[in-house]
Formats: structure tokens, sequence, C-alpha cells
């Protein structure tokens, strides 16, 4: 899960070197997903795997949870404030949290909660929701549209969280191959619909770091998008975004999201915000205040008190006997591969 979340924090540094809209590049991260496990698949013969799992809801659900938080979090972030947008889908593992506490029994420990507490309250420093001149929660009705579909993308991310918890016993690269089809048709979908009406954020070299052109009022500049508008950088960034950030990170995330608990998810989830906040620092100068490095240390603290508290020897709660979500309705047992 650490290096999920680290990976996902590195979309907005290569967000700023392509020249297109987030949801087109939202629909490549999951592409590339698909097309990587393909051909994984083809390689090993994992195919044959695919075809004897047996086919559920949740199984489909969590691919098209993927797809909605990836893309409503991109669209969020072109109607409202980038702060408002982050907070908003970090809402999500909180309610992935409590719904497995109470559909699925999972244990919330008291250092779970205080771990979790932590690092929320870290990433309100870090994202400066709260900041030396107070609340930054923008409320104002410009902004109305765009922070609900910001804490949509939210509800999507902890429904991911959440129902990924179903089907443990599903092989992780089967699982991981079903999230990439369905996140890419969801993608898919909502990407067409706004195909006409796409956009992109107009951006100058200023030190040769690339940086969103305002306009007199102070919003960013944007214009029409056509794909073929896109030069060779762009391109060749894309496919880098979409690999790490999209194959890389996702495929990891499957991984933890059928080992580890809800609340240890959501806990260790909140250290994208530090590798974000890292490559804004070292790649284009963007200095942390004193309270965002405050909220930095609560978030790495969080996380490796939750990792730490998770792995110890003598864990109350080993992975070998945590709750194991009851099988849905048509499914059967499958073995859980050990490799």
């Amino acid at each position: 899960m650490f290096l999920s979340s680290s990976l996902m924090g590195g979309i907005g540094a290569f967000a700023r070197y392509i020249n297109a809209p987030g949801d087109f590049i939202a629909f490549c991260r999951s592409f590339s997903g698909i097309i990587g496990m393909s051909l994984f698949f083809l390689a090993v013969g994992g195919f044959a795997k695919l075809k004897a799992t047996r086919f559920t809801p949740s199984i489909f659900f969590s691919g098209m949870f993927l797809g909605l938080l990836s893309s409503l979090y991109v669209i969020s972030t072109q109607y409202t404030t980038l702060a408002n947008a982050s907070f908003l889908i970090y809402t999500g593992p909180i309610y992935s949290t409590i719904l497995a506490t109470i559909f699925l029994r999972e244990p919330f420990k008291p250092v779970m909660i205080a771990s979790l507490v932590a690092v929320l309250a870290g990433t309100l420093l870090i994202v400066q929701i709260v900041s030396e001149k107070g609340f930054g929660l923008d409320l104002d009705p410009k902004y109305l549209f765009g922070n609900i579909i910001a804490l949509l993308s939210g509800v999507a991310y902890g429904l991911y969280l959440f129902v990924s918890r179903y089907r443990t016993d599903c092989d992780s690269n089967v699982r991981a191959w079903y999230n990439f089809l369905f996140a890419v048709c969801t993608i898919g979908i909502m990407l067409a619909m706004r195909w006409s009406k796409l956009e992109y954020v107009v951006r100058d070299e200023v030190d040769g770091v690339p940086t969103a052109r305002v306009d007199e009022a102070g919003s960013f500049v944007t214009m029409p998008w056509s794909i073929s508008q896109m030069d060779g950088r762009s391109w060749m960034v894309l496919i880098a975004a979409a690999l790490i950030t999209g194959f890389g990170a996702f495929y990891f995330l499957t991984v933890a999201s059928r080992i580890l608990l809800a609340g240890e998810l959501a806990t260790i989830s909140y250290q994208e915000t530090i590798m974000a906040s890292l490559l804004g620092f070292f790649l284009f100068h963007e200095h942390l205040t004193a309270l965002q490095m405050v909220g930095g240390a609560l978030i790495i603290g969080g996380g490796i008190s939750q990792v730490y508290f998770s792995t110890r020897s003598g864990d109350p709660v080993p992975a070998t006997k945590r709750p194991t979500p009851q099988p849905e309705p048509g499914s059967r047992p499958q073995p859980v591969d050990a490799t």
C-alpha cells in the first residue's frame, strides 16, 4: 500500500508536462493497466486462472469505483480549488473504514483510530485546508458543483476500498485485470460524453518549470483540446505516467486491498500527499510552510505506526485470523494463491 500511494502521488507532477485534459490522462492510466496485465497473462498463461475464477458483482463494482474515483477527481479539479478537491477525495478512506467495521465486522482498534486521526489531521494541514490563515475549505457558491463532484470522488474511493475487501480469495492478478478492465470502461464512457468539451490548462515554461498561465482574475487559462495537438514530450511523459501512476500504482493497490484491513488501507493511503508535496518541492520549487511540515510529520508518523502495529509479532489480529467477508450469493469458495 505504501508503494501504491507513493506512486500515485506522482500523477500531479507528471500531468504538468502533459498538454492534455485530466480525463484523458485518467483513461490512459487505466488503459495501460489492462494492456500490461493482458501481456503478463499471455506470457505466463494467466488467462486460464482468469477463466477459472467465478465472476461476482464485487469484482465488477471494484473496477467501476476505481474508474469513477479517478475520473471524478480529475473533473472536480477543473471546477473547484485543488485544496478542496484533494481534501474531499481523501474523505474516502474514512467511509471505507466505517463501512468495513459495520458490515464486515473488521476490528477498529484504538491504535488504528489514533493513526487515522493523525493522518487526517496531517492531510488538513498539508493541503492547507487548515493554515496560518485559518480554515480554508472554500464554500463559495461558484465552487458548489466542483465540491459536489470532489465529494462524490471521495465516496467512490471509499466504496472501492470497501468493495475490494470482498472476494479476498480471488487471485490478486485476476482482480487487478478486472479492475483495469472495468475502470477503462467507466472512464471511457465518461470521456466519450465530454469529448467535445475537453479543455486543458495552458502552461508556460518559467525557469524551466511548467507553470500554469493565469488571467487577470487569477483563474487558470484553458483552451479547447484535440489529441492531434499533443507534442512528443507530452506523449512520452503520458506513457511514463500511465505505467508508473496507473499500472504500477493501481496494481499494488489491488494487492494491498486483498491483504490489509480497511482501516489499515485508509491510514497508509494518506502517504500519497507526502510524495506529491516532495515532488512539488524538488521539481517545482513549491516550498512547504511550517504547518504543512507538521502535517507531513503527522501523516508519516500515523502511517509508520499503523504499519508497525499491523506487522509486529503478537498482533492480536494476524492476517490468517482476520475477518473474512461472507461469500456473495452465487459465488463459490476459491483457493487462495499463496504466491
